[in-house]
């Protein structure tokens, strides 16, 4: 939306633009996540967004001013995976090896440890990178 009050581009491409990189970004995000947590990589993951943070957020802000194209939103939003990751690795980094093994053996299903298990531990998490997701959709 900013480029919209600089006189930049028109209201309808900078919304369309704004809500491209939004979904682009929760939707590699939460496949990410669950990648991660899959292949059971937590350290690796808090270390790699970590490292990543800071140059691929600058990058994703400062994307537009050298290169137009049709895919400058996607890419935008794949440049903010880092930053939205990275408050969502830090819950995930803390936790045992065991602890949804034990949760399946002990009876719980997929539905149950969702509920008990994963949400209580990554509410805020996905709320601070929802709410960057939209910060950052709105700055560019």
């Amino acid at each position: 939306m900013i480029p919209y009050y600089w006189g930049l581009a028109d209201a309808h491409t900078a919304c369309l633009h704004g809500l491209l990189i939004l979904t682009t970004s929760l939707v590699a995000t939460a496949l990410l996540l669950g990648l991660g947590i899959l292949l059971r990589v937590e350290q690796w993951l808090y270390a790699a967004t970590l490292f990543l943070l800071l140059p691929c957020t600058v990058l994703s802000v400062a994307l537009p001013l050298f290169f137009h194209a049709q895919t400058t939103p996607f890419l935008q939003g794949l440049f903010l995976l880092p930053l939205l990751l990275f408050p969502l690795s830090l819950p995930i980094r803390t936790l045992q090896q065991g602890w949804s093994a034990t949760a399946r053996e002990l009876g719980a299903g997929r539905q149950a440890r969702l509920r008990f298990f994963w949400l209580p531990l990554l509410k805020n998490a996905a709320c601070q990178s929802l709410f960057l997701s939209l910060l950052f959709s709105i700055v560019q």
